[in-house]
């Protein structure tokens, strides 16, 4: 009797093994869920990754299969075979992580060797029973990093002292707006200074309201505003210089752009000198892009709405005056000096002076 039961266990078993587990309808192919083909510009490499799943599990996966077409445009019929080989799940060096169903192949600069143009990977799954998966594609550029471009759209040629100065430039990229990194400028003032600062890049982020005061993000126009001082001592040329550089390191041609500053700046007197009536005193000042300055003093520097009288107007290119000093007794003399065209534009002593018999 026992020995029945053990033959009837047994016939049972080996039908049972024989039964397809599979649920009905449901199929047993490996699945590519992704495909990935990447150009490193950094490293020059490309890599080629597969997300793959099989319903019987990983470990049935037998091999994944890649086909990797070269040609020279995009618009191109031509492509030849460049390498026909296998993704591995094996970690590296071809691989990231083990046995994770991420599939890898990584071509390093040496085996891609210079060899520019567009690339089509075509991979397809294989398990150990012969069922394969659709065939995936993607395509991606192999070239040369190439430096974004600068396109002036809107940059003033004249300011006046305070001024905000609003910079509106287009910026594009051969690899994709994604590539550019920063947008910023110097500055060459007309002392001989060289500008720089972080606080000195355009965006590109929408934000009208802030300090970049930019209109629409990411339309490729980068936009700042720069304010200037009203009382600066400076005028003439101001020499901005615009430059982008992508996140490889590859930096464009520097735009330039000269923004001239009309004014004048009084040199002397500008201390608190004492001067005698009648002596003759040299006035000096420096000036850009002003035809004629007009100069007055004023006996009153001290109140709150000083009274000038004119001394002189002279041609601005002249640079000095030879002034009469005027019977005048007062602590609160003042200097001051302007555009003859332009009043706006003007300059007073940076200290009183004494007019004393």
């Amino acid at each position: 009797m026992n020995r029945i039961v053990l033959i009837i266990i047994i016939v049972l078993l080996a039908l049972a093994a024989c039964v397809n587990t599979t649920p009905e309808g449901s199929s047993t192919d490996p699945v590519i869920e992704s495909v990935t083909l990447n150009y490193s510009q950094t490293n020059k490499s490309l890599f080629i990754s597969a997300d793959v799943f099989d319903p019987q599990g990983l470990e049935t996966i037998d091999s994944v299969v890649f086909y990797l077409y070269q040609r020279d445009s995009l618009d191109s019929s031509d492509e030849e075979l460049f390498l026909k080989s296998y993704l591995f799940d094996l970690g590296p060096p071809l691989d990231i992580i083990n046995q994770d169903g991420v599939f890898s192949y990584l071509l390093d600069s040496t085996a891609l060797a210079g060899n520019d143009g567009y690339y089509r990977v075509s991979v397809q799954a294989y398990d150990e029973d012969g069922n394969s998966s659709s065939i995936e594609e993607r395509e991606e550029l192999v070239a040369p990093n190439s430096p974004p471009e600068l396109f002036a759209i809107e940059l003033p040629s004249t300011f006046e002292k305070g001024d905000t100065l609003i910079f509106k430039i287009r910026v594009t990229d051969p690899q994709g707006a994604d590539d550019i990194g920063s947008v910023t400028y110097s500055v060459l003032r007309p002392d001989d200074q060289y500008i720089t600062s972080t606080w000195f890049f355009l965006s590109d982020d929408g934000l009208a309201s802030g300090n970049w005061g930019d209109e629409i993000a990411n339309d490729g126009i980068y936009t700042v505003q720069q304010p200037s001082n009203k009382n600066s001592e400076l005028q003439g040329d101001f020499i901005f210089y615009f430059v982008s550089e992508d996140i490889h390191g590859a930096v464009s041609d520097t735009l330039k752009k000269i923004i001239t500053n009309p004014g004048v700046h009084l040199l002397t007197p500008n201390w608190a000198d004492t001067l005698r009536p009648y002596q003759t005193y040299k006035i000096t000042w420096e000036s850009a892009y002003i035809n004629r300055v007009t100069i007055q003093y004023t006996t009153n520097a001290n109140s709150s709405s000083p009274s000038y009288e004119t001394v002189t107007t002279e041609f601005s290119a002249k640079g000095f005056y030879d002034w009469t000093i005027p019977y005048e007794n007062s602590a609160n003399c003042n200097l001051k000096i302007f555009d003859a065209d332009k009043p706006s534009r003007y300059d007073i002593s940076d200290n009183n002076f004494t007019i004393k018999p």
